[in-house]
């Protein structure tokens, strides 16, 4: 299996959406899996038109030009989702992820990478021998635009690639705010507890417990208020 690379024509259909100092990461085409089932379409139709001429021949009359413009609209159909496969990118930055969608109507589908908590990888019995995968990717806050991504070639790869931009990228921000975060001044020493452990209401000496006295008013006290025979006036 050929190796995920960035594309040069990827990068071109990126080009006008990057900005800033964003760095491409990769953008890849989604696998060709996504035109089987118009091919599919297409093939079928012929073959039933032709099988209905061929059996009908006498009598079909103008119904082989009905039959040929369906066979036609399902080509016409087969063809229009090829050209939609051939300009559509799937690709991330650093930043974010983009998938560029449309022929006639061109759509970009954005999701930032400091958005997505989570993300899913299936990878259906056709997908695992086909090689592409189905992505989901959870984001905090309401719905975002790009959510599911189906069709991814080369998912082993994209996945592990995905893992380390989004989450490595969350890890190394996180670092370098801690890094950059001022230190904090240390802390002052609490002071002594109280009363001090190992020291007891009957202790004596400087290990007592120190008693607090009621407030006592000097003015209104006649004597000595700590001996005990004072009088108020």
């Amino acid at each position: 299996m050929d190796e995920l690379r960035r594309s040069e024509r990827g990068e071109r259909a990126f080009a006008r959406y990057v900005v800033g100092r964003e760095r491409l990461v990769f953008t890849t085409r989604r696998h060709v899996a996504t035109v089987i089932e118009p091919l599919a379409t297409s093939v079928a139709a012929f073959v039933i038109v032709v099988w209905l001429m061929w059996e009908m021949e006498p009598v079909v009359g103008d119904g082989i030009l009905v039959l040929s413009l369906v066979w036609l609209v399902a080509l016409g159909r087969f063809w229009y989702r090829a050209a939609e496969w051939w300009f559509s990118w799937f690709g991330s930055t650093d930043r974010r992820l983009l998938l560029t969608t449309g022929l006639v109507t061109h759509k970009v589908a954005m999701m930032p990478l400091e958005k997505v908590t989570d993300m899913s990888y299936t990878r259906s019995a056709l997908g695992q021998v086909l090689g592409y995968g189905r992505f989901v990717m959870e984001s905090a806050g309401q719905e975002q635009a790009l959510r599911t991504i189906n069709f991814i070639p080369h998912p082993d790869e994209t996945y592990r690639l995905l893992c380390a931009t989004i989450f490595g990228r969350t890890w190394s921000d996180a670092e370098d705010t801690a890094a950059a975060a001022p230190a904090e001044p240390p802390a002052e020493p609490l002071p002594p507890s109280f009363p001090p452990a190992g020291r007891g209401p009957d202790a004596t000496g400087p290990d007592a417990w120190t008693q607090v006295v009621g407030f006592v008013d000097p003015v209104r006290v006649h004597g000595d208020p700590w001996d005990g025979s004072h009088s108020a006036g």
